[in-house]
């Protein structure tokens, strides 16, 4: 992974230092060496963490008739391959992403379908100064523009790009109404109004004489029937493989280890796909209902790793949550970030840049209690015509409660936020990239794991729990389940050899029974979670943040006394949530 950034003006009136402003605080992104890609209309920076072709690899990429220049952060797992199908000799330029310009000259957009990987790309088209911006399937890079008059800024993280770029910017009110009803914000929102996000598996074109148009190259969700169920051997290789392309780099790799199933099978997996041991890497915490560390140690022994632990306690998220929060300008819904930018920390402590990571593999393979819930539901959902806007089904919600998400708006926004929200509430935006036609052909589960994957997997888990957490330590996050061949598979395995008894991700844990210790095969589900408001912080720090609450225009001053004393269940702790937006509109300057 590396720091991408710069400034398109195809009228030529590009002012060069905006780019060198983003790039400066992207060093943490690429501390290697740094690439730039100039011409009279485009200002281009990357900063590299170098982690394969480290002799015989640079960027800028073209093509071979030197039509398409690009600068490339992330990994081509399949750059061989890809290569091979392209045709020619042996590449002077090593570096796997040096193969994506051809691609794209070869087949357009429809090109970038062929690649496993995580990447996001800056490509020049010399014949006409056009610029394409573009992102894996999944969005593991992250990748957001602003346009502004003729030009178009870009950049890997949002706050370099906003503290980068000279604007009056804004909040944007209907991303904070998504983020209190779905805890997530969807691409291409973000909390910035005129910024956006390049939505996973799209390629947005911008030129001299037409409007930014997003093409979509891929989608997740195109389930299909196999013509015979995947063996267990079948799921294993398609795993192994996955984990054995992520392993391969010019540095070591290591291994989150949670104590989970995701992360034990990587962890064995890896064990097999080389002579020793990845090194593993695993978070403790002081309250024994959240720590799992005795499952970590049994898998981390089992296979031999060196195994290294970080205990976060309440005092490390007193002492480090408002800075994670202005760090990944991202909203919070609970405090395991802070564990999870300890853990990156701990990585390069050790000296390593990469890691790879169980995320998922729930998604894919339905690993999430609601998948059960679904699969057992006897009495027909609610219909609501938010829902078809939202969803293109009017019986399906997702994580959303109608009632629960209007008390939060009630005990949470200002008056004038409220009065301003009428036309940008979340459900006005199409979430999934699919029509009514196709979610009506869906089950309710399937229907489910693509809203997963594009509100909560592409925004959350991959985003600042995942990419913004590791880069911040210069450290790389490879996510096995997420490899070509194993979303192929996932795709046609059935509903009820996914979720069989009440057990998500059956057909995974049926294909690692006697390979996963049993305690981790069937041990409960346990999510990402860590201690709460109540535990972290003290009267001073609470004092503080109640008046960044009340200072942010948007929320009521008394918001976190309300949410404090509502007796209504939630799903989490909204008083977390409006701390964190309040603390980025503060670190970026916006306007509510």
């Amino acid at each position: 992974m590396c720091g991408l950034c710069g400034t398109y003006a195809p009228d030529k009136t590009l002012d060069r230092s905006v780019a060198a402003a983003m790039h400066a605080r992207l060093v943490h992104r690429g501390p290697d060496e740094t690439y730039s890609l100039n011409t009279p209309v485009l200002s281009a920076k990357l900063g590299r963490l170098g982690m394969t072709a480290l002799k015989d690899g640079w960027q800028p990429a073209e093509d071979p008739s030197g039509r398409y220049a690009a600068l490339t952060n992330g990994e081509i797992y399949n750059a061989a391959e890809l290569r091979a199908l392209l045709g020619g000799g042996p590449p002077d330029n090593r570096v796997d992403v040096a193969v994506l310009p051809e691609l794209f000259a070869r087949h357009g957009p429809e090109g970038l379908t062929r690649i496993d990987g995580q990447f996001a790309t800056v490509i020049h088209d010399r014949a006409d100064d056009s610029l394409y911006l573009g992102r894996d399937r999944f969005g593991i890079c992250p990748l957001f523009y602003a346009v502004l008059g003729s030009q178009v800024h870009f950049c890997s993280e949002l706050k370099p790009l906003v503290r980068g770029v000279p604007h009056p910017w804004r909040l944007d009110l209907g991303a904070v109404d998504q983020y209190l009803a779905l805890g997530n914000i969807v691409a291409p929102r973000t909390l910035v109004e005129d910024v956006c996000a390049v939505p996973p598996g799209c390629v947005v074109r911008f030129g001299a004489d037409r409007p930014p148009e997003t093409v979509r190259y891929w989608r997740y969700g195109e389930f299909r029937e196999a013509d015979r169920p995947a063996t267990g051997e079948e799921i294993r290789s398609a795993v192994g493989r996955a984990v054995a392309d992520r392993l391969r780099a010019d540095v070591e790799i290591g291994a989150y280890l949670s104590g989970g199933f995701d992360s034990s099978t990587l962890v064995l997996e890896a064990a097999r796909a080389r002579e020793k041991p990845a090194r593993t890497f695993s978070a403790l915490f002081d309250d024994v209902t959240l720590d799992e560390g005795r499952f970590q140690r049994e898998v981390a022994d089992a296979v031999g790793s060196e195994h290294h632990q970080v205990r976060c306690s309440p005092a490390h998220v007193a002492a480090e949550f408002e800075d994670m929060v202005r760090h990944c300008c991202y909203p919070q819904r609970e405090t395991y970030n802070v564990a999870a930018l300890m853990l990156s920390r701990q990585v390069r402590l050790t000296g390593l840049k990469g890691v790879i990571s169980g995320e998922g593999a729930d998604e894919l393979f339905f690993g999430y209690d609601s998948y059960a819930f679904d699969g057992a539901r006897r009495t027909p959902p609610e219909h609501h015509a938010e829902n078809e806007q939202a969803w293109g089904r009017a019986d399906f919600a997702w994580e959303t409660d109608r009632a629960r998400t209007a008390r939060r708006r009630d005990l949470s926004l200002s008056p004038q936020a409220r009065d301003a929200l009428p036309g940008r509430e979340y459900w006005r935006d199409r979430l999934i990239p699919f029509d009514d036609e196709e979610t009506a052909s869906l089950t309710r589960m399937q229907l489910r794991s693509i809203a997963d994957v594009y509100v909560q997997l592409g925004g959350h888990l991959l985003g600042d729990h995942g990419d913004m957490m590791l880069m911040a330590n210069s450290v790389e996050g490879r996510y096995p389940f997420l490899g070509n061949p194993v979303v192929d598979l996932a795709l046609g395995v059935p509903d009820e050899r996914k979720v069989a008894d009440f057990e998500g991700k059956a057909c995974l844990k049926e294909a690692y029974a006697g390979i996963v210790p049993e305690r981790i095969l069937h041990r409960a589900k346990q999510g990402f979670t860590a201690y709460g408001l109540a535990d972290t912080a003290d009267g001073r720090t609470l004092s503080r943040w109640r008046d960044l609450v009340a200072a942010s225009g948007v929320f009521r001053p008394d918001a976190l006394e309300a949410l404090g004393a509502d007796t209504t269940p939630d799903k989490w702790d909204v008083r977390l949530s409006l701390i964190s937006i309040s603390a980025i509109i503060d670190e970026l300057g916006l306007r509510s």
